[in-house]
């Protein structure tokens, strides 16, 4: 058994890179002197059950959540984030050859139940073509879009299973794509997101955002310095209303709504932001001027589905997998 920091269940030593990590991160924690995680959460804006499962070896914690737990531990954020994309990559590839099958069409079924739809499940996502027609138009046509819907009404299907593949393929060829939820910390989800377009450091990102409200927009110019003047950065934040529900710094807040729209409204702009929101948080927008100003003309309704949406929703996956 590795020894570990007591509260904690014993990590077993198999040798794992997972395992290694976790416990590396453990191990942390006890040079910061072993905080409780429920007060390691106030520094690191993350939940205690979230940063306690970061380092129980059962998967890879996101990067965001990696780098705060390391921050609020006085780690050196640099070196773990390197470590964990070296990490990351290697798992990846595991996996990729772990079972070719599992996700073959003739294993799986023709609904993903609860869960929303996911770019690969956009052969099965049916029922809201013309909704994705209206989508896809809008955001080629304007630099900033919002989404907004009831809870449950399909809106991170429509972004994730409509939107991205239509613009990962002919509609929008060359086009790189960020998509995150904000969560606790907006600007650290962000950085690690636009690390993977950038080649920059999450780390560093995460600082320019902080500071300078035209990082967004200058990441993106670089990122897509050299590509045909048609190549575009779409930034996807699903779930936005977590900067409501989860961040609690407004300082933080705000300044990565004024980075989205920044990125947005710049003159010689190549990003275009698409949130997709909760109706139910629409107040909660109205409360920051610059997203009323550019929330103006710039909103998709999703509603319920019709009968024949439904229809289709339910019949097509059924008879694509032979139902």
């Amino acid at each position: 058994m590795i020894v570990v920091p007591r509260g904690e269940r014993p990590l077993e030593d198999d040798g794992g890179e997972l395992t290694a990590f976790a416990a590396d991160l453990r191990r942390l924690r006890e040079k910061a002197g072993s905080p409780p995680y429920r007060r390691l959460a106030r520094d690191a804006h993350y939940s205690s059950t979230t940063l306690a499962d970061a380092a129980s070896g059962r998967r890879l914690p996101s990067l965001p959540v990696t780098l705060a737990y390391v921050r609020a531990c006085g780690g050196d954020t640099e070196a773990w984030e390197a470590r964990w994309r070296a990490l990351g990559a290697r798992l990846a590839a595991a996996e990729d050859h772990a079972d070719e099958d599992r996700d073959t069409e003739r294993h799986r079924g023709p609904y993903v139940g609860l869960a929303a739809f996911q770019p690969e499940d956009a052969d099965w996502f049916f029922g809201r073509e013309q909704l994705t027609e209206d989508l896809v138009a809008r955001v080629r046509s304007r630099r900033f879009l919002a989404v907004f819907g009831a809870s449950g009404s399909g809106k991170s299907s429509l972004l994730r299973a409509g939107l991205l593949p239509r613009v990962r393929e002919a509609d929008a060829p060359g086009w790189d794509v960020v998509l995150f939820a904000p969560g606790a910390r907006p600007l650290e989800a962000c950085a690690a997101r636009l690390a993977g377009v950038s080649g920059d450091s999450a780390t560093a990102l995460r600082t320019d955002l902080s500071t300078d409200p035209r990082a967004l927009h200058l990441t993106a110019l670089k990122a897509l310095a050299g590509r045909s003047e048609d190549a575009e950065l779409l930034v996807v934040v699903d779930q936005f209303e977590e900067v409501f529900t989860l961040c609690d710094d407004a300082r933080e807040r705000t300044r990565f709504i004024t980075a989205l729209l920044t990125a947005a409204r710049a003159p010689n702009s190549r990003t275009r932001v698409v949130l997709g929101v909760r109706a139910d948080f629409y107040a909660r927008c109205a409360r920051h001027p610059e997203l009323v100003e550019a929330l103006r003309d710039a909103q998709l309704l999703v509603g319920p589905m019709t009968t024949d949406e439904l229809r289709r929703a339910i019949s097509r996956p059924a008879a694509r997998a032979g139902c």
